[in-house]
Formats: C-alpha cells, structure tokens, sequence
C-alpha cells in the first residue's frame, strides 16, 4: 500500500544517502521510535483526513497511513519533501506532499475540503509551537482533534493548574480554544539528532467558544503581562492610555463577580476571567477603552 516506504530505514540513513544534515533553522529533530509514531497514530480518529505537520522523513507519515483514510502532510524543506515522494510513491491519492510553510498555509480551507473526522497531527518544531500552535486553533471549527508532539515544559504550561508556576495567559489561551489532556512523555533519545530536552504528546479537542473572542484574549495577556503585579495593576500598566476610571472598572468588575480587587490573575480560571472580561464589556464609563484593545 505503500510502495517503496523502507519502514527499516533510520532517518539518519535516509539522509546520508543524500548528503543531508539536520537543519538547525528549521529545528528538525527526526523522530525515530516507531512504537512512539504508533502511538501518535492510534490516538488519530481511524478512517479520518489528517493534516499532518511536518513530515520529516515519514516517521509518522507511514503510522498515519495504516490508519487513516487520507493524508496531507506539510513540509517545509524540499529536500525532505523529495525524501518523502520516493518513500511513499505506493500511496497514490492517499497521500499528498506539500512543499509548504504551515505558517502561511491556509490549514482551515484545506479541512473544510474534507468529512469528519479531521484531524491535526505533528512534532512540532520547538522554536515556532506558540505561532504554530495559533495557526491550528485559528482553524478549530475545522477539526475534530490535534495530536501534537510538543517540549515537555511547554506541555506542562498547557494543562497547568491555577495557582501553580506553570500557569499562565498560554494555559488560558489554549483552555479558551480546546480540551487539552496529556498523552504520554518521549526521551530525547526517541529522535535524531536528540535534543537537548525531552517531549509530550498532547491531545487537543475543540471547545467551541462563543463571545468575543479577541477582548478575551487581550484581557487574559494583559492580566498576566506582569505576573508579580496584581490583576487591576498589570492590565493597568498596558493600557497607556488608562484613567482612574479604567482602575475604578477593574475593580468595580472583581468586586461584582466576587473576587478581591487584590487579586493575581494566577489564581483565576478561564470562567473567571471570562465573566471580568464580559463585565469590563458591559460597563459603560470605559467602554472606548476596551473595544479598542486587540489581542495584539
């Protein structure tokens, strides 16, 4: 089924028999475990369209095709990319190879193309996840589950607890957007060349929010923009623009929904956050003020 895909064949292998070194500018750190992209791939709804990021050099892509009923799979270096179409040449329409950036890539158009179920999947590169990690939530109505390979301190930021050090805007933004539950940890040695730190897999089901969306996120960053600073006083310091009466709505906001105006943003949760956010919304002595704000 899957013509001349050496499932033997180590990445490093692979590349030598091109002359090819891992690039560091596009962070490529190849998996090699393949009891670890089965795993990935058994976590995947079966039968469904997975847009997988990053193929490096078929790791996952051949433990995706097992499973799945079709398979687009994004890489950004050519040389891989060509790695890949002679690995896989036996797939036929199962599979298409994109020579394509995922940051540019329109990732919502290419799902809608599709059925149910649809999935995201993929290690993603370590110095680009938060943009990455944006790109796939940004097309959430357009997928049924993310299977994403992450660093493990990152993945811990994910699914912190308030009050804990991990815990932060990421936490929120991510909670706003999707489920997010921990899968299973893999070793650096899992991967050539290893990195310097170790790996989560994570999986991501959509939480299909309403509201808006933009205000919230900008009030979660900017509650958490300082974190030694209390609440009322880090959203504050990023509206420069701030009044006494911006500080008076703040407060005015915690009081309502019973929390101390003393309060760090640390110790909400993201229903917390969202009632203060739809307070502030309904005020009106400050209401030019936060409408004018943006996630950016």
């Amino acid at each position: 089924m899957q013509g001349s895909q050496s499932g033997g064949t180590s990445p490093k292998q692979l590349l030598d028999a091109r002359h090819l070194r891992p690039r560091k500018r596009f962070g490529q750190n190849f998996l090699t475990d393949p009891r670890v992209a089965t795993r990935i791939a058994l976590a995947v709804p079966h039968d469904a369209y997975v847009l997988e990021v990053g193929g490096g050099t078929g790791a996952l892509t051949a433990a995706l095709l097992e499973r799945v009923r079709s398979l687009t799979t994004l890489e950004i270096d050519r040389d891989l990319c060509e790695i890949l179409l002679e690995r896989f040449t036996g797939a036929g329409k199962r599979l298409r190879i994109e020579s394509r950036d995922v940051l540019t890539f329109d990732l919502a158009a290419d799902l809608r193309e599709h059925t149910p179920p649809r999935a995201v999947v993929g290690n993603l590169p370590y110095y680009i996840t938060t943009p990455v990690l944006e790109r796939i939530f940004e097309a959430s109505e357009s997928w049924e589950t993310a299977i994403l390979m992450v660093q493990r301190e990152y993945a811990r930021r994910l699914v912190a607890k308030p009050g804990s050090a991990e815990y932060g805007s990421l936490t929120l933004f991510a909670a706003h957007f999707a489920r997010v539950e921990k899968l299973f940890d893999v070793g650096a040695a899992g991967f050539y060349p290893p990195p310097d730190v170790s790996s989560t897999v994570v999986q991501l089901t959509p939480a299909r929010q309403s509201g808006d969306a933009a205000f919230l996120l900008w009030f979660i960053r900017a509650a958490f923009a300082h974190r030694r600073k209390t609440l009322v006083n880090s959203v504050i310091a990023t509206i420069p623009e701030a009044t006494s009466l911006v500080k008076k709505d703040l407060e005015q906001a915690l009081v309502q929904n019973g929390f101390d105006p003393a309060v760090r943003a640390e110790r909400l949760t993201l229903a917390d956050l969202r009632g203060l956010a739809d307070t502030l919304k309904a005020q009106g002595t400050t209401e030019q003020v936060w409408t004018t704000r943006s996630i950016s």
